[in-house]
C-alpha cells in the first residue's frame, strides 16, 4: 500500500533553505514561497488521495550541504527544498523529484546596446564581438557563455565575478559588458533596482536546467510526488502559485508544461 510507511500522526520533515521566492521564512504565518506552497499542495494530495494521516515539520537550514545531510537521515520522511537544480550535483545517495519549474537563463546587455534580432552568427557577432562577457566560474551561466563562444564568437573576452548581482551591476555600468543571469535573479534585481537600464536579448535565452526537490535514495516520495505533479501541473492552482511569486510573464516562460 502506498502509505504503508506512515503510521498515525507521522511527521514529514521539510528541510528548506530560506531563499525568496522559493522559500520565505515567516515567524507569524509559517514559511511561504513557491516550493512551500507546492509542498503544501502535495501533502494535501497525500491526505485526500492516498489517505495518509501526516503532519509537516518545516526546518530552515543555512546551506545546500547541510540540506543534503539532514534530508538523507530519514529515507521516507524527509524532503529537501533549496531551489535545487535537477541533477546538477551527481551523488549516489540522493534522487530528485520530477522538475517543478524551468530554470531560464536570460542574456542581458546594457539597455543602450543594439538588439540581437536573430540567432545567427553574423547578427550575434556584430553585437557581441567587441563586448566582454561577465560570468561566474563553474556555473550554469558560464556554460551559456561557453556555448556562445564556441558557436558564434570564438575570440570572446570573458571576466569572472562572484555573484549574479555583480554581473548585472557591471552590465548596467558599461555598454560593452553582457552576461547570462537566471531569470528569477534578474526579476528580483530589477524590482530592487528599478532605475537600472538593462535589456534581455530574447533570441539568446537558454533553458538548460530545471528545479526539483531533493529526496534520499529509495524514498517513496519520488514515485508519489511525480504522480501528484503529473496532474497538478495541468491545473489552475499550479499557475496561481507561480503567478503569486513570479508574475504572469515569468510564469509563462518558466512553468513546466
Amino acid at each position: 500500500m502506498a502509505g504503508s510507511f506512515y503510521s498515525q500522526n507521522s511527521t514529514l520533515t521539510i528541510n528548506y533553505i530560506p531563499h525568496s521566492p522559493f522559500a520565505i521564512k515567516d515567524s507569524v504565518g509559517g514559511p511561504k514561497g513557491i516550493e512551500i506552497d507546492l509542498i503544501n499542495e502535495y501533502v494535501l494530495w497525500l491526505k485526500t488521495t492516498k489517505k495518509m494521516d501526516i503532519a509537516i515539520a518545516y526546518v530552515p537550514l543555512a546551506d545546500y550541504s547541510t540540506l543534503l545531510v539532514e534530508t538523507k537521515k530519514n529515507t521516507h520522511k524527509s524532503i529537501g527544498l533549496g531551489g535545487c537544480i535537477t541533477s546538477f550535483e551527481k551523488t549516489t545517495d540522493i534522487v530528485y523529484t520530477c522538475p517543478y519549474l524551468k530554470n531560464l537563463s536570460f542574456c542581458i546587455t546594457n539597455g543602450n546596446a543594439p538588439d540581437i534580432k536573430t540567432k545567427n552568427q553574423p547578427d550575434i557577432y556584430k553585437v557581441l564581438a567587441n563586448m566582454t562577457a561577465i560570468t561566474i566560474a563553474n556555473s550554469n551561466l558560464n556554460l551559456c557563455i561557453n556555448d556562445l563562444k564556441k558557436l558564434y564568437v570564438n575570440d570572446l573576452k570573458i571576466t569572472f565575478v562572484a555573484t549574479e548581482t555583480e554581473i548585472l551591476a557591471a552590465i548596467s555600468k558599461n555598454i560593452l559588458n553582457f552576461g547570462y543571469v537566471d531569470a528569477i535573479e534578474f526579476w528580483f534585481y530589477l524590482k530592487n533596482n528599478p532605475n537600472k537600464f538593462l535589456k534581455i536579448q530574447k533570441s539568446l535565452d537558454q533553458t538548460k536546467e530545471t528545479f526539483s526537490f531533493v529526496l534520499p535514495k529509495g524514498s517513496e516520495h519520488k514515485k508519489l510526488f511525480d504522480e501528484f505533479f503529473l496532474t497538478f501541473k495541468t491545473g489552475t492552482k499550479y499557475r496561481l502559485i507561480l503567478e503569486k511569486y513570479l508574475g504572469g510573464f515569468m510564469t509563462q516562460n518558466m512553468a513546466i508544461k
